[in-house]
């Protein structure tokens, strides 16, 4: 497969996150583009999860800079789709907290102010050693280097569109390639399997996976599982989305697995499970609904 992408730093210059610099509160902008798209040229959840989960951590993190945090839990709702070019502005507040523990709430709104996406992030301080300070360019470039994917055939049910994924004569999507990975098999019942290759970019200040980048290839297996059962003709959309962190991924060019199974599958809800392996020691797990109306 030939990648258009851009070279990739860091998560903050891959998702095009910087800090509005004209507040005094910790705001945090994204822009989006087609590099952040799914295999259906759409904006998905998957695309705001290292926008939520690196705002989400700032609060708890200032109360004691000289001891490092991070995020255990993420908790996403949306309703409204962002556009493939909006710009996104990201705030957060601490709710409650102790020495160890907080929790804050996230809002993200969209270009004209509206809200796209509200929930919560569990903070945890762990004190590991950090390389640095956290450090945001106050701009980025929007990731607009990659063309449109095309329209998928309408006339395909889901799991023909997650058939020609897996052999590949449709492409997995740009976030699915800075991911460096896709859908790789799928059961019948429901059920797919996901791999992605980790890289030292997706690292954090304390050398391991940062969470929003663990928290995207989750939802983006959860959106790979949602495509699966889709009927012909059909659309859908994540829509709540809770992952924990159970053991950070280790950036090393190792594969991680993820496998999704769906636990209802409604007409116009469905549930899924997933859950993130390296070999067989469980790193992390998620839950996604998915509306199946749109």
């Amino acid at each position: 497969m030939t990648s258009h992408a851009p070279p990739i730093a860091d998560p903050f210059t891959t998702f095009a996150i910087g800090r509005d610099t004209d507040v005094d509160a910790p705001v945090l902008v994204q822009k989006l583009g087609s590099g952040v798209t799914d295999h259906r040229g759409l904006i998905e959840l998957p695309a705001l999860t290292v926008l939520f989960d690196d705002v989400g951590g700032v609060p708890f993190y200032r109360l004691d800079a000289a001891s490092s945090s991070m995020q255990a839990r993420l908790t996403m709702s949306m309703v409204r789709r962002p556009a493939p070019h909006d710009v996104l502005r990201a705030s957060a507040d601490l709710r409650m907290h102790d020495d160890a523990f907080g929790t804050t709430s996230v809002t993200i709104t969209g270009s004209a102010g509206e809200t796209v996406c509200f929930g919560t992030a569990r903070n945890v301080r762990v004190g590991r050693p950090t390389s640095g300070d956290l450090q945001w360019h106050p701009e980025q470039p929007a990731p607009d280097g990659v063309p449109a994917v095309e329209r998928i055939d309408p006339s395909l049910s889901g799991a023909e569109v997650v058939a020609k994924l897996i052999d590949g004569s449709l492409p997995m999507g740009p976030i699915s390639e800075i991911l460096d990975g896709g859908v790789t098999g799928t059961g019948d019942d429901g059920s797919v399997d996901v791999q992605f290759t980790t890289a030292p970019w997706m690292r954090n200040l304390m050398g391991t996976m940062h969470g929003g980048v663990i928290a995207a290839m989750l939802a983006q297996a959860c959106s790979f599982g949602a495509q699966r059962n889709v009927r012909t003709g059909g659309g859908y959309q994540l829509i709540d989305f809770t992952c924990e962190f159970h053991r950070s991924p280790v950036v090393d060019g190792r594969r991680v697995r993820i496998d999704v199974v769906p636990v209802k599958l409604g007409r116009r809800l469905c549930l899924f499970d997933a859950r993130m392996y390296d070999g067989d020691r469980l790193l992390g797990r998620a839950t996604a609904d998915a509306r199946f109306d749109v």
